[in-house]
């Protein structure tokens, strides 16, 4: 399917493609912006709704504190009250027959939850099974031996037994504390707080006071502060000790964190747990005292109620802006591109081998131009593929013979010199022997028209060479070769290293108590092979040595002949036509270096690349 649809989108006309293309550029860009905006809108909606509701639950905090404080403050004080200190002797009591005391315990409850309306009832339970409680609905006493009764076995007697109090739990009824049956309206949700009571070190009992549950809800739930949505409060053991769904009282409430640090994920064991985490932003606030915390549900509903307008307005503008972005870009596509239409048309003219076309001009200055070169190449272009192939090769030939001009007949001039004043003043035996060797190397020239050799001959040229120099010289210069025997049938440019031996020559050592050597190396790595001329000579100064080294290692056009007059004193044409030769038969990648010090004697490096051998 994928495919079929590119392969579709190919052959569309360019002012299709065009109009396609600015479409979904457009929409690409709208969407990516409508996107970016609305997940920063939501990003920040999220932020400060985190932030305004934990100021708010902060404030509500508060309250809540206040009054559990102060529930605290009465368990104290009923603990180190005359009824229950050590002189009392609580737990010699067994039956209500110490009707006195019991009474003054029910009167002295009594007074406490009068004076906090919000105390609904206190009990004390005594280590021996003692049980004494004042609520406003009664007065209980009890004598619970086995120790089996539900306070008995609560979590909240465990907590307090482990540290004391005072302990904050929720999930206990008014039945709980005072037995029997009651109805759903007399059987009092309570949050219990409780606390340790010991006597000389030991415990002798446990003192409970039970707030209404929906009293305290009131306090951390306030709808008059705009605090929208449901909230649960959970105690240190992550139970829910109060929600507006009493069942969820008493089970556990799992959250974990996500973005932030408040905001959590909520499980509960009732309900749709998904649906929940989905549909509100839960926001999880630990209070400072007691152990308790706080989960906080905000519909997203209520939160996103302003985004969804603002996505609707997006959309509709969106709608609006592609419709007339369609009619704006056909009208000026088409005038764009029917100029290009006609180039395109031309030049697939001209493809199919119709050269000579020719394109009515374009009103638009741009295109005007454009039609204007395509003429003028059609014009051109079949004259330049007929002369580019001979240009190119006389090019090369007559770059090559004119380097080899420069060098032969100026070499030719002084030997035959040499020869002549050879011959008239000593008349000796070694003119047959230098006259030889000239033969030699003028052999080569008559008989090998060919612009390359094997490295065998070049050598061989060099010898002959170097006993007509040794003539000249008068000084006999000791050479010696060194090469792979499986490069010397190598092909290589003709009389490539007669300059470099040449140099080598020109600046020997001229004392007479130096025997002056030149020693030729040779040898291939992979396809590269490397020859290597060394003398013992006088080396050359520093300074024209790196001017020597920059001029060989310049990619200058090597087909433009070298101006004379131009190169710096001291550095001579040999070398460097020399290098030009390899550069322009095996590219940039060749070509010469140069290695000297002075009195030190100097070495040449030629490096060719790629070289055939004779077949």
């Amino acid at each position: 399917m994928f495919r079929l649809l590119k392969d579709k989108a190919i052959s569309l006309k360019l002012k299709s493609k065009l109009i396609l293309s600015f479409m979904l550029t457009s929409v690409f860009i709208l969407l990516l912006f409508a996107l970016f905006f609305y997940r920063y809108t939501s990003t920040t909606l999220l932020q400060q709704s985190e932030k305004a509701t934990l100021s708010s639950l902060s404030q509500l905090e508060v309250n809540l504190t206040t009054v559990l404080n102060t529930v605290n403050t009465v368990s104290r004080n009923i603990l180190v009250s005359s009824y229950f200190s050590e002189e009392m002797k609580l737990d010699q009591i067994s039956s209500p027959d110490d009707v006195q005391f019991i009474n003054d315990v029910y009167d002295y409850f009594s007074e406490m939850m009068t004076s906090y309306d919000y105390i609904h009832s206190i009990v004390y339970y005594g280590d021996n099974g003692l049980i004494i409680g004042s609520s406003d609905n009664k007065n209980y006493f009890n004598f619970d031996s086995s120790l089996t009764g539900s306070f008995y076995e609560t979590q909240l007697k465990k907590d307090l037994e482990e540290k004391g109090g005072p302990i904050v739990c929720g999930g206990l009824r008014y039945s709980d504390f005072f037995g029997g049956t009651y109805s759903s309206k007399m059987d009092t949700r309570y949050i219990t707080l409780g606390r340790r009571l010991q006597t000389a070190g030991q415990t002798s009992g446990y003192v409970v006071i039970n707030i209404r549950e929906s009293y305290l809800r009131s306090l951390y739930h306030d709808d008059k502060k705009n605090v929208s949505g449901e909230s649960l409060l959970l105690d240190a053991h992550d139970l829910v000790i109060s929600a507006e769904n009493k069942e969820l009282i008493g089970t556990k409430a799992v959250t974990s964190p996500l973005d932030t640090d408040n905001t959590v994920h909520l499980t509960l064991s009732l309900g749709d747990n998904d649906l929940l985490n989905k549909n509100n932003q839960i926001i999880y606030y630990p209070y400072e005292h007691y152990g308790l915390s706080i989960v906080y549900e905000m519909p997203f509903e209520i939160l996103f109620e302003n985004i969804h307008q603002l996505k609707v307005m997006i959309i509709t503008l969106l709608a609006v802006f592609l419709v007339l972005a369609l009619i704006i870009s056909m009208f000026w596509i088409y005038a764009i591109t029917k100029p290009l239409n006609s180039l395109i048309a031309a030049m697939k003219t001209m493809g199919s081998g119709q050269i000579g076309v020719r394109m009515e001009a374009a009103k638009s200055s741009d295109f005007k131009f454009l039609t204007d070169q395509f003429n003028q190449m059609s014009r051109n272009i079949q004259h330049l593929i007929d002369e580019n192939e001979i240009i190119q090769e006389e090019r090369h030939e007559l770059a090559v013979q004119n380097l080899q001009n420069q060098l032969s007949p100026h070499f030719l001039y002084n030997t035959l010199n040499t020869i002549k004043w050879m011959a008239i003043v000593s008349k000796a035996t070694n003119v047959a022997d230098c006259v030889t060797a000239l033969g030699n190397l003028l052999q080569p020239l008559f008989r090998n028209t060919k612009t390359t050799w094997p490295l065998s001959d070049e050598l061989n040229y060099l010898k002959n060479y170097l006993r007509i120099m040794n003539y000249r010289t008068g000084t006999p210069i000791d050479f010696t070769s060194e090469i792979d025997p499986s490069i010397l049938p190598c092909l290589m440019p003709k009389f490539i290293l007669q300059p470099l031996l040449e140099n080598a020559i020109s600046h020997q050592n001229p004392s007479p108590e130096v025997k002056n050597t030149i020693t030729l190396t040779g040898h291939r790595e992979d396809n590269t092979i490397f020859l290597v001329l060394t003398d013992n000579g006088l080396g050359i100064d520093p300074d024209r040595l790196q001017v020597l080294q920059e001029l060989l290692a310049s990619n200058e056009d090597c087909t433009k002949p070298l101006d004379r007059a131009s190169l710096p004193q001291g550095i001579g044409i040999g070398i460097l036509n020399t290098n030009r030769r390899i550069k322009l038969q095996y590219g940039n990648a060749c070509g010469l270096t140069v290695a000297s010090a002075p009195g030190r004697g100097t070495s040449v490096t030629l490096t060719l690349v790629n070289v055939t051998e004779r077949v």
